[in-house]
């Protein structure tokens, strides 16, 4: 049966995903904090481990810190010194269960809490089982990074509850194969195909079956009732507009709100986004000030509040500017039609 963790608004993956990329530059003495900002995130957003961050802007910062630290294999490096907590419940979900096989089931249902627009499936109805992953938007590529920390990740785990000996049966990725392939073969230390329909790791017919020391049952429920009540709190509106909408508030006072960012994060052309809004009676431009007028509305009842601050929160400059948008706003509001 396919599992396709998939929320149907855009791509997002949970900022914790970050915490090794981050320490990567850190450690090697690169200008993270610039590199951040090159794909709209900062430090202080990637804090709280819940933040919902934009699926195709982690995938491009892992894309650019691996140029920016010249190592080209940095996810399958990443993936072997992966800490379960920054998978949050899936993490904690797989080492809690009764056997390997629950485990990686566990891990697939319960990812979609960690990340969304991706196709994870536990095919095991066959001699060989396979555990596969893909980011289903074929927008978002180069995706090399992502899907080599992945796999490397998913083994890793896997030695951590069978022992460092445990290796798989084959290795797959979709991307093609590099010059040196000197990594992969000492990582994994079995053939690695590339090119192929998905990124995966081929399992010997009875490691499902193997039970795991590692196993709490109750905290497997408590994982996976956490993983149900995020997918649940956070699942994305329905319709575009509502999908525009829930980016823009979630971005207000932290950066520059651009129609192409948000066409990108959604998996669309400006062009299209547009067309689609304008079909909806709306627009970009007037959901950022429709959200703006609703936040500064909310935030002038919030006792001690000043001008500045409420500034701050809709990402405006000073009171100055808020006072000229209040003011325009209040001009375009008088020409509506009643």
């Amino acid at each position: 049966m396919k599992r396709v963790p998939v929320n149907s608004g855009f791509p997002m993956i949970r900022g914790a995903v970050m915490g090794p990329i981050v320490r990567a530059l850190d450690a090697a003495g690169a200008d993270c904090d610039a590199l951040l900002a090159e794909f709209g995130l900062s430090r202080r957003q990637l804090s709280n481990p819940y933040e919902i961050v934009a699926l195709g802007r982690y995938v491009g910062a892992f894309e650019r810190a691996a140029q920016v630290l010249d190592e080209p294999f940095l996810g399958l490096r990443l993936g072997a010194e992966l800490q379960l907590t920054e998978l949050g419940p899936a993490g904690l979900v797989f080492m809690s269960s009764p056997t390997l096989g629950a485990a990686i089931r566990k891990f697939t249902d319960t990812l979609g809490s960690w990340q969304s627009a991706t196709a994870v499936d536990l095919v095991s109805d066959n001699a060989w089982p396979m555990w596969s992953y893909r980011i289903a938007h074929t927008q978002i590529w180069p995706r090399r990074q992502d899907a080599e920390y992945s796999v490397s990740a998913m083994c890793h785990m896997i030695r951590q509850v069978r022992g460092a000996a445990w290796t798989p049966c084959e290795i797959h990725f979709e991307h093609a194969a590099p010059e040196d392939l000197k990594p992969y073969l000492r990582l994994f230390r079995v053939p690695v195909r590339f090119q192929q329909p998905a990124n995966g790791v081929v399992l010997h017919p009875h490691d499902l079956d193997t039970p795991l020391k590692s196993a709490d049952v109750q905290m497997a429920r408590m994982m996976e009732r956490h993983a149900t009540d995020l997918i649940s709190r956070d699942t994305i509106p329905h319709t575009l507009v509502d999908q525009v909408r829930d980016l823009v508030t979630r971005r207000l006072a932290r950066e520059k709100l651009v129609v192409g960012d948000i066409a990108k994060d959604l998996g669309l052309s400006d062009r299209s986004l547009q067309r689609h809004l304008a079909d909806a009676g709306t627009s970009v431009r007037q959901i950022i000030r429709e959200e703006r007028e609703r936040s500064v509305a909310v935030l002038r009842e919030q006792e001690g509040m000043t001008n500045a601050a409420v500034a701050r929160a809709v990402g405006y400059a000073d009171a100055t500017v808020l006072w000229r948008a209040t003011h325009n706003w209040g001009r375009a509001g008088a020409k509506r039609p009643r």
